[in-house]
């Protein structure tokens, strides 16, 4: 079984584990895709990154949210950033705050001060999002990513990657009896 497919169930669990609790009063599935840019090493690059959200609405206005977030980072080489979310939000009528722990999964080209290599690795962080809905289920996404890539690197200074998107997003909620 690939980390990737580890890491995802285990944020999953967790997720459901808080949520049983309570009743939720809507499930709501979001998705979009957004561009940004993401720091990685001494480079900052472009990534593209299709979202999709698994979202609980309890009888208030707080909901907890499970992210997952695929970045395609181009260059010279491609790279993967791969991240799921566990986060708990704030909800108005029009816009949404959330913020939680996250896990990501990456493969990519980074170059350090001296010299350039490819990274694979596990990387936990935390996320924060602002989704503001100017026309009922569409609107738009920011979201700001910091994950630490442990362990020592020469070619990741500080072993931080730091990403910064925004785009549209679209929801679909179901109400429950």
């Amino acid at each position: 079984m690939s980390m990737r497919l580890l890491g995802k169930i285990g944020l999953l669990c967790v997720g459901s584990l808080v949520v049983v609790p309570a009743p939720a009063q809507a499930l709501e599935f979001n998705g979009g895709v957004s561009v940004g840019g993401i720091q990685v090493g001494t480079e900052s690059r472009i990534a593209v990154s299709p979202f999709a959200g698994w979202l609980w609405r309890s009888e208030g206005d707080f909901r907890l949210e499970v992210h997952n977030m695929f970045s395609i980072v181009p260059g010279a080489g491609v790279g993967v950033y791969d991240r799921t979310a566990v986060t708990l939000g704030y909800t108005t009528e029009t816009t949404t705050v959330s913020l939680g722990p996250s896990l990501a999964i990456y493969s990519m080209p980074v170059c350090g001060a001296v010299i350039c290599d490819r990274v694979v690795g596990v990387a936990p962080g935390s996320r924060a999002q602002y989704d503001w809905y100017f026309a009922d289920a569409l609107g738009v996404s920011t979201s700001i990513h910091v994950d630490w890539a442990g362990g020592s690197s020469r070619v990741l200074p500080g072993s931080l990657v730091v990403m910064l998107t925004t785009g549209p997003i679209w929801r679909f909620e179901i109400k429950s009896k």
